[in-house]
């Protein structure tokens, strides 16, 4: 059956809603949970926690009816840095921590504390990053514990310049996984402000395209985040033009034009608008990408 532009505007104004009042609530309660349970734990006193969400429950692009939440449990009582390329001093500034806040022992403590508030049988530390809350209905979605660290990029050798993120040390491998929450929090207020909302409504828009895509086995599931940040390469004037269902198929062009394989996305950016978003390490492909927007212009029968 073909889907008409009223049909389409009808899907679309059912998905870029955000989540209910009810499920807000919920996710709200998630949230001061995880902050009592760890504040209450006498040995992360002296981490000098900051316990914040992040994803797309601190930056409005959830969706109705998958509401998990992350929550970041920081360590400030010591931090990582680096610096811009070119930037290394000539000798080492400072001597490196040695206190107790190694990477194992924190989460070591992290484990306990989520473990006492929730009880072993509703905690999964088996993850190499996160820790995993399970859902209570009616009461709380799944929860994502993260154990992070303070961070810093330095933009040159006197420490006077920088940027500062949040960094997670995986159970297994040597190398740590930077993130940008409070750029990626700003830059997404303000583009979703210029574009009148657009931005996020049709950022949940392609993640509830993507959910009925893989329920209906059209393609395999996308980390949700990468539909923020395609969102994020539309241009502004893109995302306001024309009606609802005119703006979504303008956005769902452009993306498509450029995902091109010629590499003009190759300075594509996450939202914190520093990690670039297809070149290594990352949990997408470029192919992903077109998989999706190429799936839903075919489901939206544009």
């Amino acid at each position: 059956m073909t889907m008409t532009a009223t049909d389409r505007e009808t899907l679309l104004s059912k998905w870029i809603k955000p989540s209910s009042d009810d499920e807000q609530a919920q996710q709200d309660r998630a949230q001061r949970m995880v902050t009592d349970a760890v504040k209450a734990h006498a040995p992360l006193k002296s981490a000098s926690l900051y316990v914040y969400a992040k994803g797309s429950y601190a930056n409005n692009t959830n969706v109705r009816r998958d509401s998990d939440v992350d929550i970041v449990v920081e360590c400030q009582a010591c931090n990582y840095f680096d610096y811009m390329p070119g930037q290394e001093p000539a000798t080492p500034a400072g001597d490196s921590y040695t206190g107790e806040w190694t990477p194992g022992r924190f989460r070591g403590e992290v484990v306990t504390a989520i473990t006492n508030a929730f009880g072993s049988s509703g905690v999964d530390s088996s993850g190499r990053i996160a820790l995993v809350v399970a859902a209570v209905p009616g009461s709380r979605p799944s929860i994502d514990v993260v154990p992070s660290f303070d961070y810093f990029l330095y933009n040159d050798p006197q420490r006077k310049s920088s940027r500062r993120g949040s960094c997670v040390w995986p159970k297994t491998g040597n190398k740590k996984i930077v993130n940008w929450p409070d750029q990626q929090l700003a830059n997404g207020r303000a583009k979703n402000q210029r574009t009148g909302q657009r931005y996020k409504n049709y950022v949940r828009a392609l993640k509830n395209a993507e959910n009925v895509l893989v329920k209906s086995g059209t393609i395999k599931a996308k980390p949700s985040y990468l539909m923020e940040c395609l969102g994020w390469n539309v241009a502004d004037s893109t995302l306001k033009s024309g009606s609802l269902d005119g703006g979504f198929r303008a956005t769902l062009v452009e993306l498509w034009q450029g995902l091109a394989d010629d590499g003009n996305n190759n300075d594509w950016t996450e939202p914190n608008d520093i990690k670039y978003l297809f070149r290594g390490g990352q949990k997408w492909s470029l192919s992903d990408a077109r998989e999706l927007v190429l799936a839903t212009w075919k489901y939206l029968d544009y």
